[in-house]
C-alpha cells in the first residue's frame, strides 16, 4: 500500500482500493468524495476534507474514490472517477431512469422503527436492490426503547418474525440509539475499511444512529409527525461519515419510493423458494395460474406459500417487466439521437452568401 495514502484509512482506504487507483502523476492525489452539491464537491484527501471543483458532465456520489488534481488557481479539480464496486439503484421517481443512491458499499442497513405501521415490504425492496448491486442487506429495526415503553406499533419480537417471514436470509437486528441496546451486534459490519450505507423512509432513525454510531452528533435528527411518526427530511443530502475507526457509512435522506431496476437478480435472490417450487412444476413453461400441476398454486392452496408473499412476488415481476420495456425505449432513443448527431456532424456546411 502506498504510505502516502495512509492519511485516507479513515474514510475506508483498503489495500483493495490500493489496487484500482492508476499510478498517480506528481501533481495528482487519491481522494473519496464526502458530500456533492451542485457545481462542486467535498472531498477527503491525505490533508483533510477540501473543495473540488466538478464540470457540467461530471457525475458522483458520496462514497465514489476519484483522483484530482490542483489547478493553476490552486483549486482541486476532477481528473477521472474510479471504477465502482457496487452501485445500489433504484428507479427514479419519473420512471424515466434509474438514480444511484450508495457506490463502493459493501453493506445495505435496511432500517425501520416500531413507531410506525410495519411495512415488511420496503425492507424487501430495499434488500432486492441491495442484491442487485451485490450488497449484503442487513435488517436494522431501531427505536425499540419505545416498546419497552409502551409507544410501540407492534412488538419487537413481532417485527422480527414478519421480517423472516419474507426475508429468511438477511440478518435482522433490533436496536436503540438511545440507550445503545443491540449496537454492539452492528460492530461486525463495520470493519476497518468496511462501507455501509443506511436507507429508510424519513424518521427511521437513520441519523440518530449515526450519531450513535459515531459518539457524537454529526448528523442533524428531527422529530416525527404527530399522528403517523412519519419523519420530514432531516437529511437532505448524502453524506459519507466516517467512525473513526477506518469504516464509514454513507447517511441518506429518507426514501419515498422504491422502484427496482430492470434487473431481475436481486428479486430471484428474494423469493428463491417460489423458484425452487417452480422446478416441480409438471410444464417448463408453467405459467402458475390454471395449469394442470403446477407445484406454485399447489404450495399456495395447503398453505405452504402465503397469498401476501404470491402477491408481493407477482407485482415485482409485473415491476421488472415494465422497467425492463422503458429501458428499451430509452435505449432506442438514445441511439436514434446518437445517429442523427452523427449524421448532422458528418453533413457539408452550406456554403456561405
Amino acid at each position: 500500500m502506498k504510505p502516502v495514502i495512509d492519511a485516507l484509512a479513515v474514510h475506508g482506504w483498503t489495500a483493495d482500493v490500493d489496487s484500482r487507483i492508476r499510478k498517480l502523476a506528481p501533481h495528482e492525489m487519491a481522494a473519496r468524495v464526502v458530500r456533492v452539491d451542485r457545481g462542486a464537491c467535498d472531498i477527503a484527501t491525505i490533508s483533510g476534507i477540501t473543495r473540488c471543483k466538478l464540470g457540467p458532465r461530471d457525475s458522483l456520489v458520496p462514497g465514489d474514490w476519484v483522483i484530482v488534481e490542483v489547478d493553476p488557481s490552486a483549486q482541486f479539480v476532477l481528473t477521472e472517477r474510479v471504477e465502482r464496486t457496487t452501485e445500489i439503484q433504484r428507479v427514479d421517481a419519473t420512471g424515466t431512469g434509474n438514480q444511484t443512491l450508495a457506490v463502493n458499499v459493501d453493506v445495505m442497513f435496511a432500517l425501520h422503527g416500531v413507531d410506525r405501521p410495519h411495512r415488511v415490504g420496503r425492507l424487501e425492496r430495499l434488500s432486492i436492490l441491495a442484491w442487485e448491486a451485490g450488497v449484503e442487506p442487513v435488517v436494522v429495526i431501531t427505536k425499540i426503547d419505545l416498546a419497552d415503553q409502551g409507544e410501540s406499533v407492534i412488538s419487537v419480537d413481532d417485527a422480527k418474525a414478519e421480517v423472516a417471514s419474507m426475508l429468511a436470509d438477511v440478518p435482522i437486528h433490533a436496536v436503540s440509539s438511545v440507550t445503545g441496546q443491540g449496537l454492539d451486534e452492528l460492530a461486525q459490519y463495520l470493519q476497518p475499511g468496511s462501507s455501509v450505507a443506511l436507507a429508510g423512509e424519513s424518521g427511521c432513525g437513520k441519523s440518530t444512529l449515526v450519531n450513535a454510531l459515531v459518539g457524537d452528533s454529526v448528523a442533524p435528527t428531527g422529530r416525527t409527525r404527530i399522528g403517523d411518526n412519519k419523519g420530514r427530511h432531516t437529511t437532505t443530502w448524502r453524506e459519507l461519515i466516517p467512525l473513526g475507526n477506518g469504516a464509514v457509512v454513507v447517511d441518506m435522506p429518507g426514501i419515498r419510493t422504491i422502484g427496482v431496476t430492470s434487473e431481475s437478480a436481486g428479486t430471484d435472490r428474494a423469493y428463491e423458494d417460489i423458484a425452487e417450487l417452480a422446478l416441480s412444476c409438471r410444464f417448463r413453461d408453467c405459467g402458475h395460474s390454471n395449469e394442470p400441476g403446477c407445484a406454485v398454486q399447489a404450495a399456495r392452496a395447503d398453505g405452504t406459500l402465503s397469498d401476501a408473499r404470491w402477491t408481493s412476488y407477482t407485482k415485482l415481476n409485473r415491476e421488472h417487466a415494465a422497467e425492463s420495456e422503458r429501458a428499451v425505449e430509452r435505449r432506442q432513443r438514445d441511439e436514434a439521437r446518437e445517429l442523427l448527431r452523427k449524421k448532422r456532424a458528418e453533413e457539408p456546411e452550406a456554403p456561405r452568401r
